[in-house]
């Protein structure tokens, strides 16, 4: 009738079941341990019977924004004593009273929450994850191997498409996913600075069929069919932002699903949202939006998309040559094979846009 777990810790705390429904009925307490590895699975110290609900000892760590004396905000650290950069936005509090208040209400080990700096700005601070220029900003590129000596003297790479948090339970059998296609690695001045960029090998337009040129479309508010379908495919674009504050294509569409390849405007990030893509709920923290930052300044995008049966890999630049990628799994539904172009609050124009079916290395 009821169940309570722990925190995965050594700390108890208290929690309460609620039985007033259950009044005049015989009841049970059963401690159940089916795990077999590790130990110390399961602490039970008391249980007892009251009129009230017990009042969970507080555990809070962190850094708080209070606004007219109500939490609205929080923050807290990486469990280590390496400081980095947290932000609240605190946009909709204009004209109210704010305080920023530390809690630490742990008990056990040292140097429970470190504060340094609070500094108001007009934008937000970016985390040494947001600050490095990462080689792969989706969730699913792992294990990169590069060859020497490839023809033509190029450096070619692959990665191992999955992630550890859930590799173990995405609905394949009996592969865990695949490479990822294989990527030239280059080197490229961009502002001054020197920059490893990537791109699909170019064997890879041996596996195009015809070349399906889509005239320039402008949207408005909305989301419409490109005429392109297809669970193998590449797609080249150029997007270039009117009014609207997001802008982007979905593919593998269909069955309500869709995988969101986007730019976000007020963030200035490129973003890919798995959300809707098809199976998620196998385990909970696959279910995510991953983004990249990118700045246009007005000027387009482009974009280069693989889709295949269960990943897609996207490569952006701007038009000073900078460049983010972005690779994660999907599981949808055979049928969804749709490409949808879309915009949020406003325009976008796309222009440019070539699309290939692949097809199969296999046959």
């Amino acid at each position: 009738m009821r169940s309570a777990t722990g925190a995965d810790a050594e700390h108890l705390n208290w929690a309460s079941w609620d039985l007033s429904d259950l009044h005049g009925k015989q009841a049970q307490i059963r401690i159940v341990d089916a795990e077999t590895g590790g130990w110390g699975h399961i602490n039970l110290d008391q249980v007892v019977l009251s009129d009230t609900r017990a009042r969970p000892r507080s555990t809070e760590t962190g850094v708080n924004l209070l606004i007219d004396g109500k939490v609205v905000q929080s923050a807290t650290g990486s469990h280590s004593e390496n400081l980095d950069w947290a932000s609240f936005d605190t946009t909709a509090y204009k004209g109210r009273q704010a305080r920023i208040q530390v809690v630490d209400a742990e008990t056990g080990g040292w140097g429970h929450v470190l504060a340094d700096q609070f500094t108001a700005a007009d934008k937000p601070a970016l985390s040494a994850t947001r600050r490095a220029h990462w080689l792969d900003y989706g969730r699913d590129f792992y294990a990169a191997n590069s060859w020497n000596d490839a023809p033509g003297g190029r450096r070619v790479m692959v990665a191992w498409m999955n992630n550890w948090d859930y590799a173990g339970n995405i609905p394949t059998s009996p592969w865990r996913s695949a490479d990822t296609f294989p990527r030239q690695l280059s080197l490229r001045t961009v502002s001054g600075k020197t920059r490893l960029v990537q791109q699909p090998a170019g064997e890879l337009a041996t596996l195009r069929g015809t070349d399906v040129r889509v005239p320039t479309t402008t949207v408005t508010d909305t989301t419409t069919p490109l005429g392109v379908r297809g669970s193998t495919l590449e797609i080249k674009a150029d997007l270039t932002a009117g009014s609207a504050t997001r802008f982007g294509l979905d593919v593998r569409t269909g069955a309500g699903q869709r995988t969101r390849i986007g730019y976000d405007t007020s963030t200035g990030e490129v973003y890919l949202d798995r959300t809707a893509s098809g199976a998620v709920d196998f385990d909970p923290t696959f279910a995510v939006t991953e983004r990249a930052p990118l700045a246009l300044e007005g000027k387009p995008l482009h974009l280069r998309i693989l889709v295949d049966a269960s990943s897609v890999e996207v490569y952006a630049e701007n038009t000073r040559g900078e460049q983010v990628v972005l690779t994660d799994q999907i599981y949808p539904d055979p049928s969804s094979t749709g490409v949808d172009v879309f915009a949020e609050n406003g325009t976008a124009t796309f222009s440019g846009t070539h699309a290939w079916q692949l097809k199969s290395i296999w046959r």
